[in-house]
């Protein structure tokens, strides 16, 4: 006998079914989430000027809901706690309700996280905000559950927590938001002292110590589960000392032969869930694609052994055949985290003998494939893979005829693959993911020699000018089709592409647009006292209520624009404040590390 539902879900049910009709740009918008929620009950309002002076000249609190597509939890709270009638109709008549994408608007993604950093001590996506009328906030939470039932206050306990704050003192609420405004301005630091170059060296090989002494020989790669990529600190590692460089080679294998490396496609997956790159965390992103490619040519270059070069390949032909679009641009990520997807990649054995026949013998054992599938229970308490596989290569190559016959069956089972139900994607990458891969693919033009490599940069290079390049001053913007600007990161990405794609293909134009990306990121954003790069520029545009430091997506900057080729005057001083940041037996960013060796 099926049970009977609740009221409350009865009543959620009845809200969510007969949810107002699209609002024509929340279903036009470029962003992901924004396009997810077109159909929500909830009367969301986009970040743009018009909407934000209406909510001032409404004198009601404003919440601001900033979460991402690709972010499990966002996801979670559109379908859970905003499928909550109560919340619905609470949240309705208490609040201009905004709904922020943070891959679209980073300058308000970096307010938000410094709130929550700042004044609440905590951190994560997505972010909760509340927001006086002069629109400063007075509340705010990292993710909230759908309920009290998690041990934690849930959504509907402390949204109705701060629209009866408000309610009940608004004086309060001001004076509680001009205290967390004070709290975040950034004041003026100390002149850093310069580093000499030798002084500069010893604190890089401190930093390189500080992650050796995490090493997973066992493994590859660094600390314990979950873990991490870190194609910018492999990088940095193989032009360090012999210890070093070993760790690093020994880190790509291990990705490489690890099911983090996706055999089929060759494709990466974004990070692993476990220490022994078993079982992959199922996003790939376009950015991902490029930032190991760069790794593995780095590889190719450091030692004689021609699987790096073809990692590489393997993580740029993926983006190639997944990920490209018509236009010349590239969409952000293939998404396999939602439930309903969460078997495409994995194989019964009996799927496999189903496709290859007399060759599965043959392709199961060098693919790590068991009859019971190769996931251990206590790393799969979904149940998910339950009796299937997620391949990975545990054996080393054959000889040539061996590796052609595993190569075709690799192909036959992606072509089954292909014909399950499509997989979530973002189709629009931010301008930086985009420069990342043109400068991937412009370095694997040259090194690996392959023309083919050059007309699909010089297509990218085009569509980069065309789609995200929106003014002669080079203004950016951040998504193709959105008004919303990029971000310093985007501007110093794009500048690194171009700076690639113009060693690579003679193209002057390139370089040139390099520097005016640069230069006018620098106008923009980048403050010198400080010697990084903030979210915003002067004036502060509306909504914004204090000028947050940018934050990377994936890379850093000023880390990103060091290696682009900064003028001078701003890498010394980006220099500075990077150094700033390697402290003795503290684990550096990888991608600083790289920016400061460089």
């Amino acid at each position: 006998m099926k049970p009977v539902p609740s009221c409350l879900a009865l009543l959620s049910a009845f809200v969510i079914a007969t949810a107002h009709a699209a609002a024509p740009d929340l279903a036009t918008s470029a962003s992901a989430l924004v396009r997810s929620q077109a159909h929500s009950p909830i009367d969301w309002e986009t970040w743009n000027p018009d909407v934000l002076r209406r909510a001032q000249a409404a004198n009601k609190p404003v919440y601001v809901f900033v979460g991402s597509w690709l972010n499990e939890l966002s996801r979670a709270t559109c379908q859970q706690s905003f499928g909550n009638a109560d919340c619905v109709a609470y949240l309705n008549q208490h609040f201009t309700c905004v709904i922020v994408d943070r891959e679209e608007h980073p300058e308000v993604a970096a307010c938000a996280r410094l709130y929550l950093q700042t004044v609440k001590q905590t951190d994560g996506w997505p972010a909760h905000l509340w927001l006086t009328p002069e629109l400063q906030p007075y509340e705010g939470a990292g993710y909230l559950p759908p309920s009290e039932e998690w041990g934690r206050s849930g959504f509907p306990l402390v949204a109705h927590q701060a629209g009866e704050a408000w309610t009940s003192d608004p004086r309060a609420c001001r004076g509680h938001a001009a205290e967390a405004v004070s709290t975040m301005s950034v004041h003026g630091t100390e002149t850093l002292p310069p580093l000499s170059p030798a002084a500069l060296s010893a604190k890089l090989a401190q930093a390189a110590a500080a992650w050796m002494a995490s090493f997973d020989a066992a493994n590859g790669g660094f600390g314990t589960a979950p873990k991490a990529l870190e194609p910018e600190l492999l990088r940095f590692l193989l032009r360090g000392s012999k210890t070093d460089r070993d760790a690093a080679l020994a880190s790509l294998r291990a990705l490489l032969n690890g099911a983090v490396h996706d055999p089929l496609d060759g494709g990466f997956f974004s990070r692993s869930t476990d220490a022994a790159w078993r079982i992959p965390y199922l996003q790939k992103t376009l950015a991902d694609q490029a930032r190991l490619a760069l790794a593995y040519l780095d590889a190719a270059q450091a030692v004689n052994d021609p699987a790096f070069s073809r990692a590489a390949r393997g993580a740029l032909d993926y983006a190639l055949s997944r990920l490209a679009l018509p236009d010349g641009g590239f969409a952000a990520a293939e998404d396999a985290t939602p439930g309903e997807s969460a078997g495409y990649y994995a194989w019964t054995a009996a799927e496999i003998d189903a496709v290859l026949g007399p060759d599965a013998a043959a392709f199961k054992s060098p693919y790590g494939v068991a009859p019971a599938g190769n996931v251990p229970a206590d790393e799969d308490l979904s149940g998910v893979y339950r009796g299937k596989n997620i391949l990975f290569r545990s054996a080393a190559p054959g000889n040539v005829a061996a590796e052609a016959k595993l190569a075709a069956a690799a192909n036959r089972l992606r072509t089954v693959r292909d014909q399950r139900p499509a997989l979530a994607r973002d189709d629009r990458a931010t301008a930086g993911a985009h420069g990342l891969m043109l400068a991937a693919l412009s370095r694997a033009a040259g090194q690996l020699n392959d023309p083919a490599y050059l007309a699909v940069a010089a297509r990218t290079f085009a569509a980069v000018q065309k789609q995200f390049v929106v003014s002669a001053d080079s203004d950016v913007r951040r998504l193709r089709g959105s008004t919303a600007p990029a971000a310093p990161a985007d501007y110093a990405a794009l500048a690194l592409g171009c700076r690639e794609f113009s060693k690579a293909a003679k193209n002057a134009d390139a370089g040139a647009l390099a520097n005016r990306l640069l230069a006018r990121a620098g106008s923009r954003y980048f403050d010198a006292a400080q010697g990084g790069y903030f979210a915003a520029p002067t004036p502060l545009p509306i909504g914004l209520f204090v000028r947050a430091p940018a934050t990377g997506d994936p890379l850093t900057a000023e880390a990103l624009a060091l290696m682009a080729g900064a003028p001078p005057e701003q890498a010394t001083a980006m220099t500075k404040s990077l150094s700033a940041l390697l402290t003795e037996g503290v684990p550096t960013a990888g991608d600083v590390l790289l920016a400061l060796q460089r």
